[in-house]
């Protein structure tokens, strides 16, 4: 049984779920309340907590990523069943 989703430390709102890049497969953490990110080897803090916006427009050098784009054509979630 896989262990159970921990919540989100930021909004506390909704738990936090495996996703990934989907140009790289770079694997991250997010709240889908939120948006908030952490990659794979952060603890779910609030320090080190990102929004994904500012990791997306990063990561593609679009200072508005959305404005053509939405999160499918970015990232996936990961498949939580092992």
């Amino acid at each position: 049984m896989p262990a159970p989703l921990p919540k989100c430390p930021r909004c506390d709102q909704e738990w936090v779920r495996a996703y990934r890049f989907k140009d790289d497969g770079a694997a991250f953490s997010l709240c889908a309340e939120c948006d908030s990110l952490w990659w794979q080897q952060e603890a779910l803090e609030i320090a080190a907590a990102r929004f994904l916006d500012d990791v997306v427009a990063e990561r593609l050098g679009d200072c508005n990523p959305w404005s053509t784009r939405v999160w499918a054509d970015v990232i996936e979630p990961v498949n939580e069943c092992r």
